[in-house]
């Protein structure tokens, strides 16, 4: 394949992957994703196939059931409202469910442990060589959080690149799309948007080498800041290659962390998943992300189901 070949279906297969990102009950299917990218079907099929490792139909039904299973681990939903969350009935929940898992909603949702969880959580702490001392016990407590809201917003962002290991790209490509981002923003002079980084996929339901992280800055739609989208797709989306994703709005539990994104992502997962298995809080979506970051500092954003 040439370079210029190469580039195009790369370029082409992460629009898809971001397209379906953005349709939680997978209406969109291989014909008509292949239509939005001008492409054909049979080609862009075949395509997605080879740079994937798996069908556009395999992929795309893979991820709604991750993300059903991710609630189903750390949301408070019942598995009816987890199942209409992502476009199914509750008896066609299960027969998908079982199709790629081998067991049934609620047995998983059972488990203590999960069998991505100790890879991802062991290649994290292998990269990233977080400093795990006492302290974190202490900076990690649900008593650090505080409750805010945040309105909807798009999220405009680049998917990191990855060639099977997501934390270990992140950690060489984080800045370049960092100070990227937070140029956009400063240029823009955007108070109350932020530069935030996190994963499309479910942590840590999706299989490590499969996860896609990304940065990206996120923007209200709210009235204030028509003009500002504006700007952002006629000057910088195109320039970019940024990618679009609603990001709903609602509670959100913060908490100012005193050590970097790097540092900071093992303990924090540990945080939510001990907080979401134990009660004290249950997730409203599985994505949780961070913002403000310095070398020595940042911020978590977990969103959370105030009633449940």
């Amino acid at each position: 394949m040439k370079p210029s070949t190469l580039i195009h279906w790369k370029s082409q297969i992460e629009l898809a992957i971001a397209i379906t990102h953005d349709d939680p009950y997978g209406s969109l299917n291989l014909k008509k994703v292949a239509a939005l990218l001008n492409e054909a079907e049979d080609n862009f099929g075949h395509k997605f196939s080879l740079f994937q490792g798996e069908s556009f139909t395999t992929y795309n039904r893979r991820r709604r059931v991750e993300a059903a299973a991710g609630e189903l681990r750390h949301s408070g939903y019942t598995i009816t409202d987890i199942a209409d969350r992502w476009g199914y009935t509750k008896a066609s929940f299960t027969r998908a469910f079982r199709d790629l898992y081998n067991e049934t909603p609620s047995s998983f949702r059972d488990k203590k442990y999960i069998w991505n969880e100790e890879h991802t959580l062991y290649r994290t702490q292998i990269i990233t060589s977080p400093h795990q001392h006492y302290l974190n016990s202490m900076i990690f407590n649900p008593d650090n959080t505080i409750d805010i809201q945040l309105p909807h917003s798009v999220l405009y962002y680049n998917i990191l690149p990855g060639e099977g290991d997501p934390i270990k790209e992140l950690m060489h490509y984080y800045k370049m799309y960092q100070q990227q981002h937070q140029g956009i923003k400063d240029t823009l002079m955007l108070d109350g948007t932020k530069v935030i980084l996190g994963t499309l996929d479910v942590v840590p339901v999706t299989p490590y080498h499969k996860m896609k992280m990304y940065i990206g800055i996120m923007v209200p739609k709210l009235y204030l800041y028509d003009a500002t989208h504006i700007q952002i797709q006629r000057s910088f989306q195109d320039h970019f290659r940024l990618h679009t994703k609603h990001m709903t709005g609602g509670h959100f539990k913060k908490m100012k962390v005193p050590m970097s994104y790097s540092q900071a992502g093992l303990p924090m997962y540990q945080f939510i998943n001990n907080s979401c298995r134990e009660g004290i809080f249950k997730m409203s979506s599985n994505h949780f992300f961070m913002s403000a970051f310095t070398e020595n500092s940042c911020e978590v954003y977990i969103p959370w189901l105030k009633y449940y």
